[in-house]
């Protein structure tokens, strides 16, 4: 599978179980709509001998782990840049593989926050309460409690135990 790791392919998760092409092309069979991604620049092939992966004649190339490739096995932690995004390759089970996109879409959410919702999201995950959240990050509990307002709101949650769920899901605790 190729799991999306930089700012632009966060939450993306490919399972790669027939052939596929990676490109900014809407029929992509991995749709990657950012600048450095040809229409159609590389593809995934599975084959006996593992996932085999093949630039298309990209115009900013495809490379594999920071080498410029044309083709190539993949082998698991492998990373691929093509154009201006990069993923991790990966082999997982279909238990690790659900897991893998849960864990991509919490971080997606949490990513829609900003960097100080973040670390109040976090404080929260550790159990901290709005007062020692204050102390910590050196401001207001009324500003603590100010930033839980609107990341509740961001990310359509409730309580305190389902944000520090989320945080949990998405590995950041």
């Amino acid at each position: 599978m190729l799991v999306g790791i930089d700012a632009q392919t966060v939450g993306m998760v490919v399972a790669v179980e027939h052939p596929l092409w990676i490109g900014r092309d809407e029929d992509a069979g991995v749709c990657v709509p950012f600048e450095g991604v040809s229409r159609r620049h590389a593809e995934l092939l599975p084959t006996p001998e593992g996932i085999r992966l093949r630039d298309l004649g990209s115009t900013n190339g495809t490379a594999v782990n920071g080498a410029e490739v044309t083709e190539v096995f993949l082998t698991p932690g492998d990373r691929l840049q093509l154009g201006s995004v990069e993923f991790e390759f990966r082999i997982e089970t279909r238990a690790g593989l659900i897991e893998v996109r849960d864990r991509a879409v919490a971080r997606q959410r949490v990513a829609q926050l900003s960097p100080r919702e973040r670390e109040v999201a976090l404080a929260i995950a550790r159990g901290l309460k709005s007062a020692e959240i204050a102390k910590q990050l050196h401001i207001s509990t009324r500003t603590v409690n100010t930033h839980l307002e609107h990341i509740y709101e961001r990310l359509e949650l409730r309580t305190r135990t389902a944000l520090a769920g989320l945080v949990a899901r998405a590995g950041l605790q």
